[in-house]
């Protein structure tokens, strides 16, 4: 129960700061469709259909219907046609009587109750005269066949909620003197009366184990957790057939019990911060949280992410200075500090992981606390993943820019490029793999495991293979990304430490991955200065790639000799490259080399890392020849 009580005390520190878009107990969400308005006498003097943009209302609801998906249980004030309209029937066909029944007797004793409010007195006294579907036809919200049916669809010219006509949502504005406030659903005097006269309803009591007082207790708790037609549900017992309890109880109450208001709480806590800072992946979403509601980072994204997460106007145009290596990591280590400037010795941090394991179950897949200054630890952590994952990426990002940058790729970005193919230009994952790949880096990051050895060969596999990709772009991504978890298995189990640097070694792999590279940029370069354009063909060096990969010293004798007229073309242009590939020829022992085959990933690792420096090298060179022109 450790999960509730954290959740619990969250919303009530919330609730202190003033955070707008928390949830009251006793309350849900719904999508209305349409607007029906009041004045005092229960008389309807305007109606309305509601744009799917401002359809959220904020309605109150009982145990029973805030997570109903089967059976009759009505909501307490706004509610479908289905339960508020007594000539339902008249205009669908499909007899409602014991719905309407239902709600206007729960609707009654609210307003015959100490807790009554003028505004739920109103609504009642007008849906009790039946003629809400006829006024809306009359008012030419719904609209009617010529049989005097209602028809399917809505007649609008503008987005509604899903839905059909006798699936309407109503939600209702009443005009009083005593009141400024129309919107039911705003009104917090509506509010408040409908919690106090909810809670009085609940007469049973019990120990509740989240928090050890004696309270009400919840026997139907909330769903809808992770979006509004999740019907999921966290803490369930409804089923009492089937040998449920195993012989071990008679009731769930005999198992365990949360009082209702705990649980109320704790579930619009956790809806609250999924819906502002939840990472879903797949079904899945993972959320960090402190109590106090401290400022926490994106435990799921790039390197960005967390920069971004922690300066809410973080400039990543293409143009933005601190996208630069040295100006992101200060921006990175900043972020850290004050992540760790808000953790006190009292302060706490959890993180959860959910995922439905059914329509209506869901599991806690994932959940840690971290107490005082445990949370330090948490974010060092962090650190050391985005630090020993870092590799320079240049891949399309959020709004679909293409943006550079230094730092560990997504677990997303991971597992995509690992467990994806490419599709119509993209690469994209079957999202259950995805979600799952992306909880196993989870405990990489957070607890400083090694990183699954599956997951790195077989990006380095796909890296290898660059024909499997039309979009070039798309085989740098994975090439990357392949580099970041290379570089992290490396340190991970042999505590070998590489990184963008070139590294003057003897290690035959990463040597064989640097002269491909030069091979490339010679090629790419003699291409570029006859072409005169940035877009040309797939050079020798890649095409090779593959072989090359299995048969080093065979293959790089047929690319060896292609290089023949392209170095011709290039002429003194290219003397540094031809000097580099000595350089290079000179680490690599010759009969090493002629026994090798089946390079490792530090074949990759010298690639990228060789490839992206002369890159740069010859883009300031570029710009100091436009400099002096």
């Amino acid at each position: 129960m450790s999960w509730i009580s954290s959740l619990y005390d969250t919303y009530e520190n919330i609730i202190k700061q003033g955070s707008d878009g928390l949830l009251p107990i006793s309350h849900s969400t719904q999508n209305a469709h349409i607007e029906v308005t009041l004045n005092e006498n229960a008389e309807l003097i305007y109606a309305q259909l509601v744009d799917k943009n401002n359809s959220v209302t904020l309605i109150p609801v009982t145990e029973s219907s805030a997570g109903r998906s089967s059976g009759i249980a009505p909501h307490a004030l706004c509610d479908k046609i289905q339960y508020i309209a007594k000539d339902y029937k008249d205009y669908v066909g499909e007899d409602n009587s014991e719905y309407f029944e239902k709600y206007m007797n729960q609707l009654k004793e609210w307003c015959e109750s100490e807790y009554a409010n003028e505004k739920a007195r109103i609504i009642y006294e007008y849906l009790k005269k039946g003629t809400l579907v006829k006024d809306l036809i009359q008012k030419g919200v719904l609209a009617a066949g010529e049989n005097g049916k209602l028809l399917e669809k809505f007649n609008a010219n503008f987005s509604l909620a899903p839905g059909e006509q006798k699936e309407s949502f109503v939600r209702f504005r009443v005009v009083t003197k005593n009141s400024s406030v129309d919107a039911v659903w705003q009104d917090d005097k509506v509010i408040e009366d409908y919690i106090n006269y909810y809670i009085s309803t609940k007469k049973d009591v019990g120990f509740c184990y989240a928090n050890g007082n004696v309270a009400p207790y919840s026997d139907n708790h909330p769903a809808k957790i992770r979006h509004s037609g999740d019907k999921a549900k966290l803490i369930s017992s409804n089923d009492t057939s089937n040998f449920t309890f195993k012989g071990r109880f008679h009731s769930a109450k005999e198992a365990a019990t949360v009082s209702y208001e705990v649980s109320q709480k704790a579930h619009n806590a956790l809806k609250w911060l999924i819906q502002n800072q939840g990472q879903k992946v797949g079904d899945k979403v993972f959320v960090l949280w402190g109590t106090e509601n401290e400022k926490t980072p994106n435990i799921l994204g790039d390197t960005l992410d967390v920069v971004e997460s922690y300066y809410d106007a973080f400039d990543l145009s293409e143009d933005n200075k601190d996208l630069t290596k040295k100006k992101l990591a200060e921006q990175f280590n900043m972020a850290l500090l004050g992540y760790k400037a808000q953790i006190r010795p009292d302060s706490r941090l959890a993180l959860i992981g959910l995922d439905s394991a059914t329509t209506g179950r869901m599991s806690i897949i994932f959940y840690r606390e971290y107490h005082g200054l445990e949370g330090h630890e948490l974010i060092e952590n962090i650190e050391h993943w985005h630090k020993s994952t870092a590799w320079n990426h240049r891949y399309k990002y959020k709004d679909r820019k293409v943006l550079s940058f230094y730092g560990a790729p997504s677990f997303e970005t991971i597992a995509t490029t690992a467990y994806g193919t490419e599709q119509n230009g993209i690469i994209k994952a079957d999202s259950k793999i995805m979600s799952n790949e992306v909880k196993r880096l989870l405990n990489c990051e957070i607890d400083r495991r090694r990183i699954p050895r599956d997951i790195v060969k077989i990006l380095i596999e796909k890296a290898k293979q660059p024909q499997n990709y039309q979009e070039i772009n798309n085989w740098y991504k994975v090439l990357t990304v392949a580099c970041s978890v290379y570089r992290k298995y490396l340190y991970d189990y042999k505590k070998e430490e590489y990184s963008m640097e070139i590294k003057k070694t003897n290690n035959l792999a990463y040597n064989c991955g640097r002269l491909l590279a030069v091979a490339d940029a010679i090629e790419t370069w003699a291409l570029k200065d006859k072409s005169g354009s940035g877009d040309i063909r797939t050079t020798n060096a890649i095409r090779y790639f593959t072989r090359f990969s299995m048969a080093p010293c065979s293959t790089w004798a047929i690319i060896n000799n292609k290089l023949v007229p392209y170095k011709q073309s290039l002429g003194a242009k290219g003397t540094k490259l031809y000097k580099l590939l000595g350089e290079i020829s000179s680490l690599i022992d010759p009969d090493e080399f002629e026994k090798a085959s089946n390079l490792d990933g530090c074949m990759v690792l010298g690639f990228d890392a060789q490839r992206q420096a002369l890159y740069e090298k010859k883009t300031d060179e570029d710009e100091n020849i436009n400099e002096e022109e």
